[in-house]
């Protein structure tokens, strides 16, 4: 924000990301205590529907859940500055769960335990997005490229909550076809991360 900026502009710029930060939790909480947990129990309905896989799918939840409050933990310190010593941490957390929950990811997929190429294809390219965004992010702060190492960091976190839509679709009201559910598997996750990219650029096509 340039510094002279009015006072109520500079507020609205700190006062967006909370309100977005908050938002996202608010949303994903609700559909992680829905599929996690009953995973992550060993017990249950759950159990039955990844049976000759379950330790796979054990290991994608725990990491998983591990990655997506980490994720979360580390860009809130990263905005607010507070405790920030431990922002290396948390980050590193992140990155190492995240890289455990694609790989159990796209070694499901591979097995195509589901039975559905379409589904597989999808959530494979979710988590091959995701390991891009990480890398990248991972790479500028080895070259201490603050700036792009947030916006690479934002990125990967908007693929890690986009979960919320993919595994959401079981649970809406309504009846939808194989191809409907194929289509919207891959507009979950590129649908939320075409929306953060224009909101990183949207500076940069601003009035000179």
């Amino acid at each position: 924000m340039n510094a002279t900026a009015p006072r109520g502009m500079t507020r609205l710029a700190g006062f967006a990301p909370t309100v977005v930060f908050f938002a996202a939790l608010v949303t994903a909480i609700p559909v992680w205590a829905l599929l996690a947990p009953p995973i992550l129990s060993g017990v249950g309905p759950a159990l039955g529907r990844h049976a000759g896989h379950g330790p796979w799918t054990y290991l994608h939840a725990a990491a998983g859940t591990l990655m997506l409050f980490s994720g979360a933990a580390a860009l809130w310190i990263g905005w607010t500055r507070r405790q920030f010593r431990f922002h290396r941490w948390v980050g590193g957390l992140y990155l190492v769960t995240g890289v455990v929950t694609c790989a159990a990811a796209l070694l499901l997929n591979l097995r195509n335990v589901h039975d559905s190429i379409p589904q597989a294809s999808a959530t494979s390219a979710l988590a091959a997005a995701w390991l891009l965004t990480a890398a990248m992010a991972f790479r500028a702060i080895r070259n201490r490229r603050i700036e792009a190492h947030r916006d690479w960091v934002i990125r990967s976190y908007v693929l890690t909550w986009s979960f919320v839509f993919c595994r959401g679709l079981g649970y809406l009201p309504i009846k939808l076809d194989g191809p409907t559910t194929d289509a919207l598997l891959w507009l979950t996750w590129i649908g939320p991360l075409l929306l953060c990219e224009a909101a990183l650029q949207w500076k940069a096509g601003a009035r000179r």
